[in-house]
């Protein structure tokens, strides 16, 4: 083997199997952001559903209350 090849091949190793850990982390990463923006999306879809509930409530309640107050004043206007 060439002397300067036996020099070099460690170094070279090294860095090439640091590379590959490097790159597995990061694929690692990725999939757990990925993982846990599908959990913060599904959270969010399920508290807007549960605010147009609420508010869908508290509409019908208020188109209730007006419903007797317009009986009330017609029943005061005629």
């Amino acid at each position: 083997m060439n002397p300067t090849l036996q020099i070099w091949l460690p170094p070279m190793l090294t860095l090439l199997g640091t590379l590959i850990a490097v790159i597995f982390a990061a694929w690692l990463n990725n999939r757990f952001m990925e993982a846990k923006i599908d959990t913060l999306r599904a959270e969010m879809r399920q508290g807007f559903a549960e605010l147009r509930l609420e508010f869908h409530t508290a509409l019908s309640g208020f188109a209730h209350r007006l419903e007797r107050v317009e009986e009330r004043l017609g029943s005061v206007q005629k």
